[in-house]
Protein backbone atom coordinates (compact mmCIF):
# COMPACT_ATOMS: atom_id res chain seq x y z
CA UNK A 1 0.00 0.00 0.00
CA UNK A 2 1.40 3.36 -1.08
CA UNK A 3 2.49 6.05 1.48
CA UNK A 4 0.19 8.43 2.49
CA UNK A 5 2.52 11.36 1.24
CA UNK A 6 2.21 9.13 -2.20
CA UNK A 7 -1.79 8.57 -2.48
CA UNK A 8 -2.96 10.62 -5.54
CA UNK A 9 -6.11 11.94 -3.13
CA UNK A 10 -7.15 12.91 0.07
CA UNK A 11 -7.60 11.22 3.24
CA UNK A 12 -9.76 12.26 6.22
CA UNK A 13 -7.27 14.07 8.33
CA UNK A 14 -6.29 16.03 5.24
CA UNK A 15 -9.91 17.45 4.95
CA UNK A 16 -9.76 18.31 8.52
CA UNK A 17 -6.76 20.04 8.25
CA UNK A 18 -8.22 21.88 5.04
CA UNK A 19 -11.08 22.65 7.03
CA UNK A 20 -8.81 24.02 10.48
CA UNK A 21 -6.51 25.59 8.11
CA UNK A 22 -9.54 27.47 6.25
CA UNK A 23 -11.32 28.15 9.92
CA UNK A 24 -7.97 30.08 10.74
CA UNK A 25 -8.02 31.89 8.02
CA UNK A 26 -11.59 33.44 8.63
CA UNK A 27 -10.86 34.07 12.25
CA UNK A 28 -7.16 35.73 11.83
CA UNK A 29 -9.74 39.30 11.41
CA UNK A 30 -10.55 38.77 14.75
CA UNK A 31 -7.69 36.74 16.40
CA UNK A 32 -5.04 38.73 15.15
CA UNK A 33 -5.29 42.62 16.33
CA UNK A 34 -5.92 40.57 20.01
CA UNK A 35 -3.04 38.62 20.09
CA UNK A 36 -0.89 41.69 18.80
CA UNK A 37 -2.59 43.71 21.35
CA UNK A 38 -1.71 41.61 24.39
CA UNK A 39 1.78 40.51 23.16
CA UNK A 40 2.74 44.28 22.57
CA UNK A 41 1.50 44.48 26.89
CA UNK A 42 3.31 41.56 27.77
CA UNK A 43 6.55 42.70 25.86
CA UNK A 44 6.19 46.11 27.83
CA UNK A 45 6.19 44.95 31.53
CA UNK A 46 7.67 41.24 30.91
CA UNK A 47 10.40 41.57 28.41
CA UNK A 48 12.41 38.85 29.57
CA UNK A 49 9.66 35.91 29.92
CA UNK A 50 8.48 36.92 26.53
CA UNK A 51 11.93 36.96 25.20
CA UNK A 52 12.37 33.35 27.35
CA UNK A 53 9.30 31.93 26.00
CA UNK A 54 9.85 32.62 22.26
CA UNK A 55 12.90 31.53 22.23
CA UNK A 56 11.94 27.83 23.98
CA UNK A 57 9.24 27.66 21.20
CA UNK A 58 11.51 27.92 17.95
CA UNK A 59 13.94 25.57 20.26
CA UNK A 60 11.34 22.76 20.57
CA UNK A 61 8.96 22.97 17.71
CA UNK A 62 9.03 20.81 15.04
CA UNK A 63 9.81 21.46 11.07
CA UNK A 64 6.59 19.25 10.61
CA UNK A 65 4.14 21.97 12.71
CA UNK A 66 4.65 24.34 10.04
CA UNK A 67 2.59 21.85 7.61
CA UNK A 68 -0.29 21.55 10.36
CA UNK A 69 -2.89 24.06 11.48
CA UNK A 70 -3.82 25.04 14.31
CA UNK A 71 -0.20 25.17 16.01
CA UNK A 72 -0.43 28.66 17.72
CA UNK A 73 -0.24 28.64 21.20
CA UNK A 74 -2.44 31.84 21.56
CA UNK A 75 -4.88 30.11 19.67
CA UNK A 76 -4.55 27.06 21.59
CA UNK A 77 -5.22 29.20 24.97
CA UNK A 78 -7.90 31.05 23.41
CA UNK A 79 -9.84 27.97 22.39
CA UNK A 80 -9.21 26.29 25.97
CA UNK A 81 -10.45 29.54 27.81
CA UNK A 82 -13.55 29.91 25.34
CA UNK A 83 -14.51 26.49 26.84
CA UNK A 84 -14.09 27.09 30.45
CA UNK A 85 -16.29 30.24 29.55
CA UNK A 86 -18.60 28.43 27.95
CA UNK A 87 -19.18 26.15 30.45
CA UNK A 88 -19.18 28.57 33.18
CA UNK A 89 -21.77 30.93 31.61
CA UNK A 90 -23.25 27.73 30.04
CA UNK A 91 -24.48 26.71 33.32
CA UNK A 92 -25.20 29.95 35.05
CA UNK A 93 -27.86 30.42 32.09
CA UNK A 94 -29.22 27.14 31.77
CA UNK A 95 -30.60 28.04 35.43
CA UNK A 96 -33.22 30.27 33.49
CA UNK A 97 -34.35 27.38 30.92
CA UNK A 98 -36.02 23.95 31.30
CA UNK A 99 -33.55 21.46 30.37
CA UNK A 100 -33.28 20.88 26.43
CA UNK A 101 -33.31 17.46 24.68
CA UNK A 102 -31.08 16.47 22.13
CA UNK A 103 -31.36 13.42 21.99
CA UNK A 104 -31.11 13.08 18.34
CA UNK A 105 -28.08 15.27 18.42
CA UNK A 106 -26.11 13.24 21.00
CA UNK A 107 -26.68 10.17 19.09
CA UNK A 108 -24.60 11.61 16.12
CA UNK A 109 -22.55 13.66 18.25
CA UNK A 110 -21.56 9.56 19.57
CA UNK A 111 -21.31 8.12 16.42
CA UNK A 112 -19.22 10.18 14.96
CA UNK A 113 -16.81 10.28 17.76
CA UNK A 114 -16.82 6.22 17.74
CA UNK A 115 -16.15 6.70 13.77
CA UNK A 116 -13.46 8.90 13.90
CA UNK A 117 -11.94 7.30 16.60
CA UNK A 118 -11.87 4.19 15.33
CA UNK A 119 -10.29 5.53 12.05
CA UNK A 120 -7.29 7.29 14.57
CA UNK A 121 -6.62 4.18 16.16
CA UNK A 122 -6.07 2.44 12.67
CA UNK A 123 -4.56 5.25 11.45
CA UNK A 124 -1.95 5.37 13.51
CA UNK A 125 -1.07 1.78 13.88
CA UNK A 126 -1.48 1.33 10.55
CA UNK A 127 1.19 4.35 10.12
CA UNK A 128 3.37 2.62 12.72
CA UNK A 129 3.58 -0.41 10.82
CA UNK A 130 4.23 1.26 7.82
CA UNK A 131 7.48 3.22 9.82
CA UNK A 132 8.59 -0.09 11.55
CA UNK A 133 7.82 1.32 15.02
CA UNK A 134 8.89 -0.75 17.98
CA UNK A 135 6.33 -0.99 20.92
CA UNK A 136 8.34 1.78 22.67
CA UNK A 137 11.78 4.23 21.86
CA UNK A 138 10.36 5.63 18.56
CA UNK A 139 12.32 8.01 18.10
CA UNK A 140 10.33 11.23 16.11
CA UNK A 141 10.99 12.03 12.61
CA UNK A 142 11.04 15.40 11.82
CA UNK A 143 11.54 14.77 8.17
CA UNK A 144 8.97 13.99 5.46
CA UNK A 145 8.88 10.69 6.32
CA UNK A 146 7.42 11.44 9.54
CA UNK A 147 4.10 13.47 8.14
CA UNK A 148 1.83 10.66 8.08
CA UNK A 149 1.87 9.45 11.50
CA UNK A 150 2.48 13.37 11.84
CA UNK A 151 -0.92 13.98 10.41
CA UNK A 152 -2.69 11.18 12.11
CA UNK A 153 -1.58 12.80 15.41
CA UNK A 154 -2.60 15.92 14.91
CA UNK A 155 -6.02 14.74 14.00
CA UNK A 156 -6.20 13.15 17.13
CA UNK A 157 -5.64 16.35 18.42
CA UNK A 158 -8.15 18.36 16.93
CA UNK A 159 -10.40 15.82 17.89
CA UNK A 160 -10.22 16.65 21.52
CA UNK A 161 -12.21 19.93 20.11
CA UNK A 162 -14.89 17.93 19.55
CA UNK A 163 -14.65 16.53 22.45
CA UNK A 164 -15.71 19.50 24.22
CA UNK A 165 -19.13 18.95 22.99
CA UNK A 166 -19.70 16.55 25.49
CA UNK A 167 -19.90 19.08 27.80
CA UNK A 168 -22.15 21.19 26.02
CA UNK A 169 -24.33 18.73 25.94
CA UNK A 170 -24.42 18.41 29.45
CA UNK A 171 -24.71 22.12 30.02
CA UNK A 172 -28.18 22.01 27.85
CA UNK A 173 -29.65 19.13 29.70
CA UNK A 174 -28.61 20.64 33.00
CA UNK A 175 -26.85 17.55 33.70
CA UNK A 176 -24.37 19.59 36.37
CA UNK A 177 -23.68 16.92 38.50
CA UNK A 178 -21.58 14.94 35.68
CA UNK A 179 -19.74 18.53 34.90
CA UNK A 180 -17.07 18.04 37.59
CA UNK A 181 -13.81 18.87 38.36
CA UNK A 182 -12.22 15.85 36.73
CA UNK A 183 -14.62 16.21 33.61
CA UNK A 184 -13.85 19.67 32.62
CA UNK A 185 -9.79 19.21 33.71
CA UNK A 186 -9.64 15.98 31.19
CA UNK A 187 -10.84 18.01 28.73
CA UNK A 188 -9.26 21.42 28.89
CA UNK A 189 -5.94 19.43 30.04
CA UNK A 190 -5.63 17.09 27.45
CA UNK A 191 -6.31 19.29 24.36
CA UNK A 192 -3.38 21.86 25.57
CA UNK A 193 -1.40 18.19 26.24
CA UNK A 194 -1.53 17.35 22.75
CA UNK A 195 -0.99 20.56 21.21
CA UNK A 196 2.38 20.54 22.86
CA UNK A 197 3.07 16.86 21.92
CA UNK A 198 2.23 17.62 18.44
CA UNK A 199 4.04 21.54 18.26
CA UNK A 200 7.17 19.53 19.63
CA UNK A 201 7.25 15.85 18.05
CA UNK A 202 4.00 14.45 16.33
CA UNK A 203 5.48 11.03 15.84
CA UNK A 204 7.99 8.77 17.13
CA UNK A 205 6.22 7.51 20.97
CA UNK A 206 3.28 9.94 20.33
CA UNK A 207 1.44 7.17 18.50
CA UNK A 208 1.10 4.73 21.13
CA UNK A 209 -0.78 7.16 23.83
CA UNK A 210 -3.03 8.17 20.02
CA UNK A 211 -3.77 4.42 19.37
CA UNK A 212 -4.43 3.73 22.86
CA UNK A 213 -6.54 6.46 23.24
CA UNK A 214 -8.71 6.22 20.55
CA UNK A 215 -8.89 2.53 21.25
CA UNK A 216 -10.66 3.42 24.76
CA UNK A 217 -13.27 6.07 22.96
CA UNK A 218 -14.42 3.25 20.51
CA UNK A 219 -15.34 1.61 23.34
CA UNK A 220 -16.74 4.43 25.45
CA UNK A 221 -18.45 6.26 22.95
CA UNK A 222 -20.17 3.38 21.28
CA UNK A 223 -21.20 2.20 25.10
CA UNK A 224 -23.09 5.97 25.36
CA UNK A 225 -24.45 5.45 21.37
CA UNK A 226 -25.66 2.12 22.08
CA UNK A 227 -27.34 2.70 25.52
CA UNK A 228 -28.87 5.98 24.04
CA UNK A 229 -30.83 3.67 21.28
CA UNK A 230 -32.18 1.85 24.30
CA UNK A 231 -29.80 -0.97 23.86
CA UNK A 232 -29.97 -2.76 26.86
CA UNK A 233 -27.53 -5.89 26.73
CA UNK A 234 -24.24 -3.35 26.85
CA UNK A 235 -25.49 -1.69 30.68
CA UNK A 236 -22.25 -4.19 31.81
CA UNK A 237 -20.15 -1.86 29.64
CA UNK A 238 -20.55 0.81 32.28
CA UNK A 239 -18.72 -0.78 34.61
CA UNK A 240 -15.40 -1.32 33.08
CA UNK A 241 -14.94 2.20 31.35
CA UNK A 242 -13.09 3.82 34.25
CA UNK A 243 -11.43 0.62 34.93
CA UNK A 244 -10.45 0.59 31.25
CA UNK A 245 -9.10 4.46 31.58
CA UNK A 246 -7.26 3.74 34.33
CA UNK A 247 -5.45 0.67 32.47
CA UNK A 248 -4.92 2.77 30.00
CA UNK A 249 -2.85 5.91 32.46
CA UNK A 250 -1.03 2.51 33.78
CA UNK A 251 0.52 1.42 30.51
CA UNK A 252 1.42 5.16 28.99
CA UNK A 253 2.87 5.70 32.51
CA UNK A 254 5.22 2.52 32.04
CA UNK A 255 6.01 3.98 28.49
CA UNK A 256 6.92 6.90 29.90
CA UNK A 257 8.48 5.79 32.63
CA UNK A 258 10.70 3.29 30.43
CA UNK A 259 11.45 5.89 27.63
CA UNK A 260 12.93 8.28 30.92
CA UNK A 261 14.92 5.33 31.86
CA UNK A 262 16.36 4.63 28.58
CA UNK A 263 17.39 8.12 28.09
CA UNK A 264 18.68 8.91 31.49
CA UNK A 265 20.47 5.63 32.49
CA UNK A 266 21.19 3.44 29.40
CA UNK A 267 22.08 7.04 27.22
CA UNK A 268 20.07 5.87 24.76
CA UNK A 269 18.56 8.70 22.18
CA UNK A 270 14.52 8.96 22.46
CA UNK A 271 11.62 10.71 22.00
CA UNK A 272 11.92 14.56 24.04
CA UNK A 273 12.71 14.57 27.41
CA UNK A 274 10.62 17.02 28.85
CA UNK A 275 7.73 16.18 27.15
CA UNK A 276 7.62 12.01 27.68
CA UNK A 277 8.28 13.57 31.99
CA UNK A 278 5.61 16.07 31.21
CA UNK A 279 3.34 13.61 30.66
CA UNK A 280 4.39 10.78 33.10
CA UNK A 281 3.21 13.25 35.80
CA UNK A 282 -0.05 14.00 34.03
CA UNK A 283 -0.64 10.52 33.62
CA UNK A 284 -0.10 10.25 37.75
CA UNK A 285 -2.78 13.36 38.00
CA UNK A 286 -4.99 11.55 35.98
CA UNK A 287 -4.72 7.94 37.10
CA UNK A 288 -5.47 9.94 40.81
CA UNK A 289 -8.75 11.57 39.59
CA UNK A 290 -10.39 8.52 37.85
CA UNK A 291 -9.65 6.71 40.95
CA UNK A 292 -11.54 9.13 43.25
CA UNK A 293 -14.13 9.21 40.77
CA UNK A 294 -14.32 5.39 40.54
CA UNK A 295 -14.03 4.95 44.18
CA UNK A 296 -17.21 7.52 44.69
CA UNK A 297 -19.15 5.79 42.06
CA UNK A 298 -18.75 2.90 43.53
CA UNK A 299 -19.24 3.71 47.05
CA UNK A 300 -22.80 5.26 45.20
CA UNK A 301 -23.48 1.74 43.51
CA UNK A 302 -22.72 -0.21 47.04
CA UNK A 303 -25.32 1.91 48.70
CA UNK A 304 -28.15 1.89 46.23
CA UNK A 305 -27.81 -1.90 46.78
CA UNK A 306 -28.53 -1.98 50.08
CA UNK A 307 -31.46 0.75 49.83
CA UNK A 308 -32.85 -1.36 47.40
CA UNK A 309 -32.19 -4.84 49.67
CA UNK A 310 -33.44 -3.17 52.30
CA UNK A 311 -36.68 -1.96 51.02
CA UNK A 312 -37.19 -5.27 49.52
CA UNK A 313 -37.37 -6.64 53.13
CA UNK A 314 -39.24 -4.45 54.38
CA UNK A 315 -41.86 -5.29 51.42
CA UNK A 316 -41.45 -8.75 52.21
CA UNK A 317 -41.91 -7.85 56.15
CA UNK A 318 -45.32 -5.89 55.49
CA UNK A 319 -46.49 -8.90 53.59
CA UNK A 320 -45.94 -11.25 56.39
CA UNK A 321 -47.76 -9.29 58.54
Amino acid sequence: MASATQLPFKLPQDYFIDLARTFGVHAAPYVDPLEAAISAQLEKYLPDLVHHYRGFLVAVESPLASELPLMNPFHVLLIASGYLVAVFLGIQIMKNFDRFEVKTFSLLHNFCLVTISAYMCGGVLYEAYQANYGLFENLADHTIKGLPMAKMVWLFYFSKTMEFVDTMIMVVKKNNRQISFLHVYHHCSIFTIWWLVTFVAPNGEAYFSAALNSFIHVIMYGYYFLSALGFKQVAFIKFYITRSQMTQFCMMMIQASWDMYSMKVLGRPGYPFFVTALLWVYMWTMLGLFYNFYRKNAKLAKDAKMAKLAEAVKEKERKLQ
